[in-house]
């Protein structure tokens, strides 16, 4: 019941804290206490998780992975680039772009303001490769270390991990339209990014 509300990586977090919230209770120490409740209650808007059905995607949709802002759309060696700032106020909870196989690489690294000189170089960051696109993420100065489901096979949209600050950055081939525009807000397995179009549409176009 706990898993499907709360993200299992956050929940030793809030034991913790509704722990010490009890123990400055029980010790009379009213600042702590709304200290380690605030907390609590913080942790859980981070950790927040919330079902999504999975049927309802189309195989030429693109389905936004991560919670929070189009900061840029670029077009670059025939590849499209949705970057979207994730902040600590947004759902963290990191979603899957495509069904099938994938491939993950992580290098660790600091984790330094993005907006500093060498942030990204430095700054600890994986890569996520899809048989049509693939997802880039960069840590800021309050993410955890990125882990990753390695199962190497999701539904679209699946829960895959937890993002908490930072960047993350969708690429498609060019010939994918994209559905946002720069300063629109996403949500994590809800807003529609992208669209494929298929063949036959293409060939309607033409004509």
């Amino acid at each position: 019941m706990f898993d499907s509300i709360i993200a299992k990586e956050g929940q030793k977090s809030i034991l913790i804290a509704f722990t010490a919230m009890i123990i400055f209770i029980l010790l009379e120490c009213r600042f702590l206490t709304f200290i380690s409740f605030v907390l609590m209650l913080t942790l859980i808007y981070m950790y927040r998780y919330k079902y999504i059905d999975y049927s309802i995607f189309k195989e030429n949709e693109y389905i936004a992975p991560i919670s929070g802002t189009v900061s840029a759309i670029d077009v670059k060696d025939f590849k499209k680039s949705i970057y979207i700032d994730v902040s600590l106020c947004d759902s963290h909870i990191l979603r899957s772009l495509e069904s099938g196989n994938y491939k993950v690489s992580i290098k660790r690294g600091l984790n330094l303001l993005l907006t500093t000189l060498k942030a990204k170089q430095l700054n600890e960051h994986a890569k996520i490769e899809y048989t049509n696109s693939s997802m880039e993420l960069y840590s800021s100065m309050c993410n955890s270390s990125i882990n990753i489901n390695q199962d190497n096979k999701n539904i679209k949209s699946e829960k895959i991990g937890i993002f908490l600050q930072g960047q993350v950055i969708v690429n498609l081939n060019t010939d994918i339209e994209t559905n946002v525009k720069i300063g629109d807000k996403v949500i994590s397995g809800i807003t529609l990014i992208a669209t494929k179009k298929f063949k036959e549409e293409n060939l309607k176009e033409s004509k």
